[in-house]
């Protein structure tokens, strides 16, 4: 049982780790492709579902305003106040359903709800999917102004939660790829840990150390595991983790099955290896075209499921991990209470 439980904890402080490191690629990946913005965007279009509504709410100086550079242009913002959102387009409501203002730049109408049921009921806006929306939300709300924006920021909100549910998934995928590619390059298999693992208690016993320090502190390096996904790493914090994983390699007398042997070797600065540390690239090649030519495709198939169970591991977080950890390192620590001291009689 003591065994299975080292083995645990070694396998969660591994997975932890890669957890931190795929979080933060796929923070990167979000923010410079936007993709917080996107979905939102998508989500308001797919809400709105009516084309010169929506670029009218895009241009709302509420919403457009958002936009680093001009509005409705460049990268979207990641988020939308709902109370913003109702007003931006019950204005951009009362401005369609008056063509003469909406022609001429005018003001519209005072905001109020009979002012909203008139312009619902306008020409521009008879039969449009808004206004099939829109028109419950109003007549629940009665004569009351405020209960009916309250009804547009909710109706707004329920939206939203299915663009998280549709963002999310989105981003297991993606943080399942980012996590296949980290675990192929980096050679981060979940099968080769465990079974080095197994055979080795020195390793056990460094990994143990790791888990323990982590459970207590909640950091791994200078990294807070509570605040992994909030943003992307930093330099300070990317360095520390390549520092954790280092000395995670080579602890206890033995070495973590993680990385190729190339990496280590051919940026060595002795003399034995100075020709190599040329050409680190050429010495990775005749490392892997040997790997290729000493494995079966069973070991390659093997292979690709560690890799595959690692990416998968990846996908569920730094905090899952964190939290399985804790678990692993307290049940650990509960033996058997030791006797209590005798009393002189």
């Amino acid at each position: 049982m003591s065994v299975f439980l080292d083995i645990a904890v070694g396998m969660l402080v591994i997975f932890l780790l890669f957890s931190i490191a795929v979080t933060g690629l796929g923070e990167w990946f979000a923010q410079v492709f936007a993709q917080r913005g996107y979905f939102l965007r998508m989500g308001m279009h797919r809400l709105i579902n009516d084309e010169a509504v929506y670029r009218r709410v895009l241009h709302h100086p509420l919403i457009g305003s958002l936009y680093r550079d001009r509005a409705a242009q460049g990268k979207p913002p990641s988020y939308v106040e709902p109370a913003n959102f109702a007003l931006a387009i019950a204005q951009v409501l009362l401005s369609r359903g008056d063509p003469v203002a909406d022609r001429n730049g005018a003001d519209a109408k005072p905001l109020s709800v009979e002012a909203l049921r008139a312009a619902l009921r306008s020409p521009a806006l008879a039969g449009s999917p808004v206004t099939m929306a829109l028109s419950p939300i109003l007549d629940r709300a009665g004569n009351d102004l405020e209960a009916a924006l309250k009804g547009i920021e909710a109706w707004f909100g329920a939206a939203m939660d299915r663009v998280g549910g549709w963002y999310k998934a989105r981003t297991q995928k993606v943080l399942f790829a980012i996590g296949f590619a980290v675990a192929a390059i980096c050679n981060v298999d979940a099968i080769e840990i465990y079974s080095a693992l197994n055979h080795s208690s020195a390793l056990r016993a460094s990994m143990v150390s790791v888990g323990q320090s982590v459970a207590e502190t909640g950091k791994i390096g200078d990294v807070e595991v509570s605040k992994v996904g909030e943003r992307p790493l930093t330099d300070v914090e990317r360095q520390s983790l390549q520092s954790s994983l280092a000395t995670l390699r080579a602890n206890g007398g033995q070495t973590l099955p993680i990385g190729y042997a190339c990496l280590s070797v051919a940026f060595k600065p002795d003399s034995a290896t100075v020709a190599q540390a040329r050409n680190p690239l050429e010495v990775c090649g005749q490392e892997l075209r040997a790997m290729n030519a000493s494995r079966s495709p069973a070991a390659w198939l093997l292979k690709l499921i560690g890799w595959a169970l690692t990416a998968l591991a990846g996908t569920l977080g730094a905090p899952y991990w964190f939290q399985l950890l804790s678990k692993a390192i307290n049940i650990r620590g509960t033996g058997n209470k030791p006797p209590k001291p005798q009393t002189a009689s």
